[in-house]
């Protein structure tokens, strides 16, 4: 039965290897059972997604294809309206009942945290993993507005002392590369092979996607 699960929202538009390597590193580092990489279908702080959520699928099945412990889950794109990730955990949590849930976010995102729909109530389901480079921190203001101090945690070990409610802030994730980028690239004809698994590559190429 599954004791610890991760979960990975985003667009992915496309999936590049940042993201993918995220949720390796957030698996190998709390030793999760599985993380699921869940596409938003409508974000409610940013614009809509340029690739439909059939091609943005397919690009992360790709891109995972050879993973064990990561899976795509078109749970998100599946729903009606807005993709809240309250409702997200929420499910999740009703699912699979005492299993640990950690959502995984960078640190731009917990900065962003206490603008997300029903923010506080996320803490009463799941942990939250930051990720994020030695330099990176979480500023003052959300800071004081999640109760960082008493949330946070300094190991993976205290993380799940408690069932939900506690902050780990990942220093070391080193992963470079962003979706803007990749579509930057891909419109002015430059190679994305750092940045795309190869099969996420090829597919983009035969789709026309994300062309100027």
């Amino acid at each position: 039965m599954m004791s610890r699960l991760g979960l990975l929202g985003g667009m992915f538009d496309p999936v590049h290897k940042a993201h993918v390597g995220a949720a390796r590193f957030a698996l190998e580092l709390l030793q999760l059972d599985c993380v699921k990489m869940l596409p938003c279908k409508k974000p409610n702080h940013r614009e809509s997604s340029l690739a439909s959520a059939e091609h943005r699928l397919a690009m992360l099945r790709l891109a995972l294809g050879r993973e064990r412990q990561i899976e795509a889950d078109p749970l998100e794109l599946n729903r009606e309206g807005v993709s809240y990730s309250i409702d997200t955990v929420a499910y999740f949590r009703e699912l699979l009942g005492d299993t640990q849930i950690v959502f995984i976010l960078g640190v731009d995102a917990m900065n962003a945290l206490p603008r997300w729909h029903q923010w506080q109530a996320m803490f009463e389901y799941c942990h939250f993993l930051v990720l994020g480079r030695g330099h990176e921190q979480i500023d003052s203001a959300t800071s004081e507005a999640i109760g960082f101090s008493r949330r946070a945690v300094s190991n993976p070990t205290e993380l799940f002392e408690e069932p939900h409610g506690r902050i780990f802030l990942a220093g070391e994730f080193d992963f470079e590369g962003s979706s803007s980028e990749v579509r930057e690239l891909i419109a002015a004809g430059r190679s994305t092979s750092n940045l795309l698994e190869v099969g996420v590559a090829a597919y983009i190429k035969e789709h026309g996607l994300y062309r100027a």
